[in-house]
């Protein structure tokens, strides 16, 4: 059995990180599980990144934040909008993040990050971690992530194949849904109709979403839990959505614990004082 957390947009630094961070804890030594991890959604320093691989704000908005949690507990990071410098007209400052990664893992510490997208495996999953920045790409960029994830995941052979982005494909939140027949949306169509995968979890909306929606004819899952650390306003656009496909959304702080098996993958999520808000169930048939 797999057990791993999903938290995202959490590197703000103040105390709504730090109660998340101290629910997170708590329920880690609940369950006890040695080798459980975290899926961090994006958005791992606000509000425009990093400036060098030695900026305090790594230590001030990750290392201290989460200081509780043991270093045998990795963090497998995605890249956020704001960790790329929040604005397309910023100096891109993603690569720093990359680089810390690299030397967290040579230091035996939390933070992992060995490139810009990446794949990794456990029991029963195998998870393919994307870069949705897609407006610092130009087309030959787009296309070998494209053409990397179609690869690994085709030829993936564990029960469970989970896409982790930060960006959101549909949301009920402010950022909403991709724009039709944008980038995104047509990155998306296209990987859905070359590859199976079945569940996209992401952040970038401030609130917690479950999702059931139709991608590249196929149906999915799509799971939002952007609540790690900087609480917004709550609001619910049910117009992003068809009729039946919302099956949960709250704007409370908290996260989601997953536990999954071969056959089956439950998502609870938590507030920040680890009260259960929903439980998601799914069901592997394929």
């Amino acid at each position: 059995m797999d057990h791993f957390i999903l938290l995202g947009d959490m590197g703000s630094g103040n105390n709504d990180q730090l109660i998340v961070s101290n629910a997170i804890h708590k329920k880690i030594n609940e369950i006890n599980k040695k080798d459980i991890f975290v899926c961090g959604l994006g958005d791992n320093i606000y509000e425009d990144g990093c400036h060098s691989v030695n900026d305090k704000q790594f230590i001030t908005k990750f290392e201290n934040p989460y200081e509780n949690i043991s270093n045998d507990i990795k963090f497998y990071m995605c890249l956020g909008n704001h960790d790329y410098g929040f604005n397309v007209g910023l100096e891109n400052n993603s690569q720093y993040q990359v680089d810390y990664g690299i030397l967290s893992q040579q230091n035996n510490k939390k933070w992992v990050m060995p490139s810009k997208y990446y794949t990794f495996k456990k029991k029963n999953i195998q998870f393919f971690v994307m870069d949705t920045n897609f407006e610092f790409m130009n087309k030959q960029e787009l296309k070998m992530q494209l053409d990397y994830l179609v690869k690994e995941i085709n030829k993936s052979i564990k029960p469970w194949k989970i896409l982790i982005g930060h960006h959101t494909l549909r949301s009920v939140g402010g950022h909403g849904n991709a724009t039709p027949n944008g980038v995104m949306e047509n990155f998306f169509e296209e990987l859905f109709k070359k590859c199976k995968i079945h569940l996209y979890i992401c952040g970038h909306d401030h609130n917690k979403q479950v999702i059931e929606t139709t991608i590249g004819d196929k149906n999915t899952s799509l799971i939002v839990c952007g609540t790690g650390g900087k609480k917004y306003h709550d609001y619910i656009n049910l117009k992003n959505v068809e009729e039946g496909e919302l099956q949960f959304a709250s704007s409370n702080l908290g996260y989601g614990l997953c536990q999954c098996s071969k056959k089956t993958l439950t998502v609870t999520f938590y507030d920040g004082e680890n009260t259960q808000e929903y439980v998601y169930k799914l069901n592997n048939h394929s």
